[in-house]
């Protein structure tokens, strides 16, 4: 089997980034989340199955945890799961393989599992389409959305861009809410789509700042300065 490779700790940092604070306090025994992703790629390699031309690597993961574990991930299952995917979707890119359909990650409890302990049960579940060796690099390339770090808290807080269209404003209800006076209540967007971010502002007071300069709508490269108000957010592109 071919050594474990850099994605898994392209995840462990990605997703360290996106749970910063509770990643640091609460994994500190117990299963570790870069272990799941390890058992994943493993049961990847162990369950794949070779074709006349092409090897087709399993999709669907279901993943026990012990009932002492379970609770420990309850924060960041959203996050874990896409992560998970992710790192489905390099492996097989990496490695040549074709996939049946979308990868798909779901946790479950096993309620005779002691701490520490887990079970991956990985399977091929065809999908609407299949994702040929060909295309898996692509669609992996796609899943890389970014992520905003937002300036001024401490620690640094971070922000996944883990969908189309993520709102930064003063209301609650905005993925990326701000509490700035000079900041509107939909301040701005930012929107991912074919794995490119696009930052428009939305008719705020004060406007929105891209490096320095008013913008009305640009496309983000990574490392760019947004600021509103007086709160700087930095996009990173993962």
């Amino acid at each position: 089997m071919p050594p474990i490779v850099p994605n898994l700790r392209d995840f462990e940092r990605r997703l360290g980034g996106l749970v910063e604070g509770l990643f640091s306090k609460t994994f500190r025994s117990g299963v570790q989340p870069v272990e799941i992703a390890k058992r994943v790629v493993r049961e990847m390699d162990d369950a794949k199955q070779v074709a006349i031309n092409e090897v087709w690597a399993p999709n669907r993961f279901e993943i026990s945890l012990a009932e002492d574990d379970a609770p420990r991930f309850q924060q960041m299952e959203s996050a874990l799961v896409t992560e998970l995917k992710q790192v489905v979707l390099e492996t097989a890119a990496e490695r040549g393989w074709g996939l049946v359909g979308a990868p798909e990650v779901e946790l479950f409890i096993g309620h005779e599992l002691r701490k520490g302990d887990l079970e991956v049960e990985a399977s091929l579940v065809q999908g609407e389409e299949k994702v040929p060796p060909a295309a898996v690099a692509e669609a992996a390339e796609a899943g890389h959305h970014g992520e905003l770090l937002v300036h001024g808290t401490d620690p640094v807080r971070r922000v996944p861009l883990d969908k189309e269209m993520v709102t930064i404003g003063r209301l609650a209800e905005s993925d990326v809410m701000i509490d700035d006076k000079g900041v509107s209540r939909r301040h701005a967007q930012i929107r991912t789509k074919d794995g490119r971010s696009t930052l428009t502002d939305l008719g705020s007071t004060n406007g929105t700042k891209l490096n320095g300069q008013q913008v009305q709508s640009r496309p983000l490269s990574d490392g760019d300065r947004i600021t509103v108000g007086t709160t700087v957010i930095e996009y990173r592109r993962v």
